[in-house]
């Protein structure tokens, strides 16, 4: 579903990630720099949304929900997205890749149903003229989480709920709304929830150095 024009809140991605995820969509040019094809809307998932959100690990994989491809075929465009890995070098020097995660779908993890409302648009935007790069917020990407659960899933989720703007009541409230309605094993992913929720709130503890009996 194409993301509504308006204005949405922005983040810089501000790393050698960031700037090649970036750059990463520039293969979309000889489709989309006319303008006869529309306009081409991505929202990063995953690994990469960890990072950008919160600088911290890397990730390969771009995992893209592609919300709106204009006129153009979605296949041929993610056939193009896939043709080649991106190369870039990271801080240090060293040659780090790129790749899409063609197996990656919203579907199939827990999300809300209104996070194309809470998306960020990054700062720095691909050369392309109508291709737009969107970030899902750390509420719904930590959400989305919730599904595969495996332990880094769990540290990204509790990295992003440290975030300074991210309130944990509405974490909870919104992932229990987004697990009424998911198609999946509902009691498995309220258990993760419940795990999420409880190493939070211990973590919380450790650090304002409070215990409780």
């Amino acid at each position: 579903m194409p993301i509504e024009p308006g204005v949405y809140p922005t983040i810089k991605p501000d790393t050698a990630l960031g700037r090649a995820l970036v750059a990463f969509f520039d293969v979309l040019e000889p489709v989309y720099a006319s303008g006869e094809k529309g306009v081409f809307q991505a929202i990063v998932f995953g690994g990469c949304a960890v990072h950008i959100h919160t600088q911290a690990r890397g990730s390969a994989d771009v995992d893209a929900e592609v919300a709106s491809h204009g006129y153009a075929d979605k296949y041929e465009i993610v056939a193009l997205l896939d043709e080649d890995a991106y190369v870039y070098a990271d801080e240090e020097g060293v040659r780090q890749m790129l790749e899409l995660d063609t197996s990656f779908n919203t579907t199939l993890a827990p999300l809300h149903e209104d996070y194309e409302d809470r998306v960020l648009r990054l700062v720095t935007q691909p050369h392309v003229p109508n291709v737009e790069v969107y970030v899902a917020s750390a509420l719904d990407v930590a959400i989305s989480k919730l599904g595969r659960f495996g332990d880094r899933d769990q540290r990204d989720i509790q990295m992003l709920l440290q975030l300074p703007y991210v309130d944990i009541a509405d974490f909870e409230r919104l992932a229990r709304e987004a697990i009424s309605y998911y198609v999946g094993d509902e009691a498995r992913i309220l258990g993760n929830l419940k795990v999420v929720l409880d190493d939070y709130h211990h973590g919380e503890e450790g650090r304002n150095g409070c215990s409780y009996t």
